[in-house]
């Protein structure tokens, strides 16, 4: 089987990175993270694919491969995970709330 979409939960510095290697890898890749409690609800993922831009050294290979990436939330777009061929999960270290994140996905 071949991955022809993935998904990340967790945009903080090590799921960012993971998404921009599945980009590199030129597979479209759904990034995903809290909702932000104010303004844009995906302006935690955007703020993480915008550093990823702007990192030193680079972890996407082409600036253009972060079109790949797709930002969204937990609350709006947990849906969107049914269509991913492989989930990679980068949240907090917390068991309490990795279980409920797994409850979520089981559903």
């Amino acid at each position: 089987m071949s991955v022809q979409k993935a998904c990340v939960i967790g945009a903080g510095v090590m799921g960012a990175g993971i998404a921009a290697h599945i980009a590199n890898a030129g597979i479209p890749v759904l990034l995903l993270d809290i909702a932000a409690k104010e303004g844009d609800r995906t302006a935690i993922t955007k703020g993480a694919i915008d550093k990823l831009l702007k990192t030193d050294p680079a972890p996407l290979m082409h600036k253009d491969a972060a079109k790949l990436i797709t930002p969204g939330n937990l609350e709006d777009d947990l849906a969107k995970v049914a269509d991913c061929d492989w989930i990679v999960e980068a949240i907090v270290e917390n068991l309490e709330i990795k279980r409920g994140l797994y409850e979520k996905l089981e559903a």
